[in-house]
C-alpha cells in the first residue's frame, strides 16, 4: 500500500517562536508528513496562495500588514476552497465562534496544543472542508435544477407560509420571490379554494404517502398576481426539516394542454355544421338521463325534429344555403332550451331535444314553441331568403325503458305522424 502524499502546509505566523514551535511538533508527530512553508506577513502569504503550491493554512491573527479576522477575508478572497486553521492567543469561546463564522475550520490557542493536536486539526480541517465542499456541490447542483426547472417550485412551511419560490414560479405566478416569501400561500390559490386548503394539508401531511405525483391529482386552479386564473398540475410531497415540516409544490400551467383537450372533446361531441351534439354524444347524454330518472325520480322526455321538405331547399337554393338553414334551426333551437337540455344532430336534416326535468305535457309545449320560432325565422343567403317548417315528435322517457332507444322510436314514430298529417306540426306518442 502507497504512503499517502505529504500536506503542504502554509504557516503564516511572524512570531519565530511560535513559528519553531509549530514545526517542532509537527515534525516529532509524523517525520515527513507534513511540509511546512514558513511566511511571516498577509503579503507573503498570498505569493504562495498564487503559486497553489499548499494544501492548509495555518494562520495568526496578529501579522505585521493584517490584524483580526479581516486576514481570515483575506485569505478566503484568495483561496476559498482551501481548508483554513486559525492560531490564536485568545482562549476564548466567543472568539472561536467568531472565526469559524469568518471562514475558519478551526482554531489553536497558542501555549495550550501539542503535536498531536496541531495534527488531528489539521487532518480535521482538511475533511471537514471536503465535506463542506460535497455539501456545497450538492447544493450548488440542487440550486441549479431548481432554477432551472420549466415547472414551478414553491415551498411552504408548517404555518403554510412560502420559503422557496424559483424563478419559473415567478414566471407562472407573476410574483417576484424577495416580494413573496414569507407570505401565507393564499395569496396563489383562488378565493374559493382557500378555506379548505389548510385543512387539505394537514391531512396529506398526516397520510402514510409522502409525495403525491401529478397524474394522481386532480386539476387545480391557480391564482396569479393579476388575478387571473389558470388550470394547474401539482404534484405535492412533505418531508420533516430541522426547521419543522416543509411541503413542496411542483406546479404545472396546463393551460394550453386544457385547451387543446377541450377542443378535442368538442370535435369529438358536436356535429361540425352546427354546433349540436353529434348522435353518439346525445345517445350518452340521453342515456345518462333516464338512469337519473330511473334513481331520482326526475322527468324527462324526448322530441323527434326534422325539416319538412329539405330536399326542395337544397334543390332550390343550393347546398351551402341548405346548411346556413340547417344552422340556424340549431341557433332558434337552443334559443327556447335552458342549459340543462341537449340539442342533437342524429343525421341529415333529423334533430333530436332532450329536455330534462320535462313531463311529456311540458315537453310538448316546448316543442310547438320551437316549431313557431323556427317557422318564424327568415333564412337570407346570397340574395335570397326562404323559411322553414318542421315536424316533430314527442315522447316522455318511461319507468319500464330498457334503454334510450324506446323512448326515441316512440318519438321518431311520432314524428312519422305529424309527416303524414301534413307536417308542420307536433304529435304527442301514445
Amino acid at each position: 500500500m502507497s504512503e499517502p502524499p505529504p500536506i503542504r502546509v502554509l504557516l503564516v505566523e511572524d512570531n519565530p517562536g511560535d513559528a519553531r514551535l509549530v514545526r517542532e511538533l509537527l515534525r516529532d508527530e509524523d517525520a515527513g508528513r507534513f511540509v511546512i512553508d514558513h511566511v511571516d506577513s498577509l503579503r507573503a502569504a498570498g505569493e504562495r496562495l498564487a503559486e497553489g503550491t499548499c494544501d492548509v493554512v495555518l494562520l495568526d491573527l496578529s501579522l505585521p500588514d493584517s490584524r483580526g479576522f479581516g486576514t481570515i477575508s483575506s485569505i478566503r478572497a484568495q483561496a476559498p476552497r482551501l481548508p483554513l486553521i486559525v492560531l490564536t492567543g485568545l482562549d476564548d469561546v466567543d472568539f472561536a465562534v467568531a472565526a469559524v463564522e469568518a471562514g475558519a475550520q478551526d482554531f489553536l490557542v497558542k501555549g495550550q496544543f501539542e503535536g498531536g493536536t496541531i495534527r488531528r486539526a489539521i487532518l480535521y480541517a482538511i475533511t471537514r472542508l471536503a465535506l463542506e465542499e460535497r455539501v456545497r456541490l450538492s447544493e450548488e447542483r440542487l440550486k441549479g435544477i431548481i432554477e432551472l426547472a420549466h415547472d414551478g417550485i414553491v415551498v411552504i412551511d408548517g404555518d403554510h407560509r412560502i420559503s422557496m419560490f424559483n424563478p419559473a414560479a415567478e414566471r407562472l405566478f407573476g410574483y417576484r420571490a424577495d416580494e413573496i416569501l414569507g407570505q401565507p400561500i393564499d395569496l396563489l390559490l383562488p378565493t374559493a379554494a382557500r378555506p379548505h386548503h389548510g385543512r387539505q394539508m394537514e391531512a396529506f401531511a398526516a397520510a402514510r404517502d409522502s409525495s403525491r405525483p401529478m397524474t394522481e391529482r386532480p386539476t387545480v386552479t391557480g391564482l396569479r398576481r393579476d388575478g387571473t386564473e389558470f388550470a394547474a398540475e401539482v404534484s405535492i410531497s412533505h418531508f420533516a426539516s430541522p426547521d419543522g415540516r416543509l411541503f413542496t409544490a411542483v406546479v404545472r400551467d396546463i393551460t394550453d394542454r386544457r385547451r387543446a383537450e377541450e377542443e378535442l372533446h368538442r370535435l369529438a361531441t358536436t356535429d361540425p355544421l352546427t354546433g349540436a351534439a353529434n348522435r353518439r354524444a346525445f345517445m350518452e347524454r340521453a342515456d345518462l338521463e333516464l338512469a337519473r330518472m330511473r334513481r331520482y325520480g326526475d322527468a324527462v322526455s324526448l322530441v323527434m325534429l326534422d325539416v319538412d321538405h329539405f330536399k326542395r331547399v337544397n334543390d332550390r337554393h343550393g347546398h351551402a344555403a341548405g346548411d346556413t338553414a340547417l344552422t340556424l334551426l340549431v341557433e332558434e333551437c337552443g334559443g327556447q332550451l335552458r342549459d340543462t337540455d341537449l340539442i342533437g344532430r342524429l343525421g341529415g336534416e333529423e334533430f333530436a331535444l332532450l329536455l330534462t326535468g320535462a313531463t311529456a305535457e311540458a315537453a310538448f309545449q316546448i316543442a310547438e314553441r320551437v316549431r313557431h320560432t323556427i317557422a318564424a325565422r327568415v333564412v337570407e343567403v346570397e340574395g335570397t331568403s326562404f323559411s322553414l317548417t318542421v315536424s316533430m315528435g314527442v315522447s316522455g322517457c318511461r319507468d319500464d325503458d330498457i334503454s334510450i332507444e324506446q323512448a326515441l322510436g316512440r318519438a321518431d314514430h311520432a314524428l312519422y305522424q305529424a309527416k303524414a298529417r301534413g307536417r308542420d306540426r307536433s304529435v304527442m306518442a301514445a
